[in-house]
C-alpha cells in the first residue's frame, strides 16, 4: 500500500470521535460479511474465508473494548451477542453454512443501524461521547501506536477493517 495512504487512513482513524470509529467498524463488519457472502455464490473459498476472518477480528475489538463494570447488564448481553456472532462465523466458516452467515448478517446490520440512530439522537442532543464519562477509556494500546514505525501490509490494524 501507498505509504502516504496508509498514513493518511491512520490519521482519520486517530483524530475521528471514538463513536464515528465505532461506526466505521460496524460498516467494515457490514461490508466484509456482504463479501463473504459473495464468496458463497461464487464458490469462492478464499474470499468467503478472509472476510469471515476480518469480521471475526472486529468481533474481537468490540469485546475487548466492553466495560464490562460500567456497563452493567447491557455489556453482558452485548458480550454474548458477539459470542454468539463469532459462533456462527466459525461455523460458516468450517462448514461452509451459508446460513449461519445469514445470521451475522442480520444481527450484525441491526447492530450497526441502532448504534447508528442512538449516536444521531445523542448528537442531536447537543453532545458528544467526547464529552461524557462514557467516553474514560483510554487503550493500553494506544501508546504503542507510532506514526514512525514501518507497518507491513499484513499487520491486523485497525485501519484495514474501517476504511
Amino acid at each position: 500500500m501507498n505509504p502516504y495512504l496508509k498514513q493518511y487512513r491512520q490519521t482519520q482513524i486517530e483524530t475521528a470521535p471514538k463513536e464515528e470509529i465505532l461506526l466505521m467498524l460496524y460498516d467494515g463488519a457490514v461490508r466484509f460479511l456482504l463479501q463473504a457472502k459473495e464468496g458463497f455464490a461464487e464458490k469462492n473459498i478464499e474470499k468467503q474465508h478472509n472476510n469471515i476472518i476480518k469480521v471475526q477480528n472486529i468481533i474481537t475489538e468490540f469485546e475487548s473494548t466492553l466495560d464490562m463494570e460500567a456497563g452493567g447488564e447491557f455489556a453482558k448481553n452485548l458480550f454474548n451477542l458477539y459470542e454468539f456472532m463469532s459462533a456462527q462465523l466459525l461455523i460458516a466458516n468450517v462448514k461452509k453454512d451459508e446460513r449461519a452467515l445469514d445470521i451475522v448478517i442480520k444481527h450484525m446490520t441491526s447492530l450497526r443501524d441502532t448504534w447508528r440512530e442512538a449516536i444521531k439522537n445523542f448528537k442531536a442532543s447537543g453532545q458528544s461521547l467526547s464529552q461524557n464519562e462514557v467516553d474514560k477509556y483510554q487503550s493500553a494500546d494506544d501508546d504503542s501506536i507510532d506514526s514512525d514505525e514501518e507497518d507491513d501490509d499484513d499487520d491486523n490494524t485497525i485501519g484495514e477493517y474501517i476504511l
